[in-house]
């Protein structure tokens, strides 16, 4: 190879790592998307005909900027190899909501408060929806990010 090949070959390869880092840095600290399936959160995402495709954003969460109603993207407490879409329901210090009606545990009641470093996280549609309900509060580690723009379908495209 001549020098200038090798010139051209070690630009090649800085444009590559440089492409590479700043995809990576955007995809895991700014800005992502997910598919989200299920019916847990219908009407809201996963109509029943099709799969839907949502914006992340990673601010939010890093900034301890999130709140009640806020639909997030975290891992599943009880099974970490699974990701769950949810709303926020309760932050840390509030009281489980009232209309929690259906818990699998007799501790979380309308008087339970959310623990320190916590969410209560429930589903939209709370007929199919495994949520807090169920496994209890999560805790914030547990919360990736959150979810605020559809891109998919076109026909629901817009702020969540």
């Amino acid at each position: 190879y001549t020098t200038d090949c090798r010139i051209r070959m070690l630009k090649a390869l800085g444009y590559c790592v440089y492409g590479f880092s700043l995809w990576h840095l955007v995809t895991n600290h700014i800005i992502s998307f997910a598919l989200c399936e299920g019916q847990s959160m219908y009407p809201t995402i996963n109509s029943t005909e099709s799969r839907e495709f949502v914006l992340l954003e990673f601010w939010s969460k890093k900034r301890s900027r999130l709140k009640r109603q806020d639909i997030v993207l975290a891992t599943q407490p009880d099974n970490p190899s699974v990701m769950i879409c949810k709303r926020i329901a309760a932050m840390e210090h509030d009281r489980i909501p009232e209309k929690t009606t259906r818990t699998h545990h007799p501790q979380f009641s309308d008087k339970f408060l959310v623990p320190t470093g916590h969410v209560w996280l429930e589903g939209d549609n709370r007929s199919s929806s495994y949520d807090s309900r169920d496994f209890g509060p999560v805790p914030l580690a547990l919360v990736h990010s959150r979810v605020f723009f559809r891109v998919w379908p076109l026909s629901k495209v817009g702020f969540l």
